[in-house]
């Protein structure tokens, strides 16, 4: 009976080592998982962020391109009534 006894408990030994080693391994892979998902938290509120910079320069931009037509009328308004005053003269 004891030579039946055992290889059953080296058997029952054997699965319990390898139980616990692909425990051990799937909990690291959930560890894993977890830092990634963190990762991809940060990157989501980073791009968040992003756009709206992006949008920000995008209106200051709007905003120059609007103010750099009207000083390009005013200088091209200044010029002709310089070229009219030197017209006269």
């Amino acid at each position: 009976m004891m030579q039946k006894i055992q290889p059953a408990l080296e058997r029952l030994l054997n699965a319990v080592d390898k139980l616990t080693a692909e425990h051990a391994r799937l909990s690291a892979d959930g560890q894993t998982m977890l830092g990634k998902m963190a990762e991809l938290d940060a990157l989501q509120i980073e791009c968040a962020h992003l756009r709206t910079d992006i949008s920000t320069l995008k209106k200051q931009n709007q905003n120059l391109e609007g103010t750099q037509k009207r000083a390009a009328s005013q200088v091209e308004k200044a010029m002709q009534q310089i070229d009219d005053v030197l017209g006269e003269a």
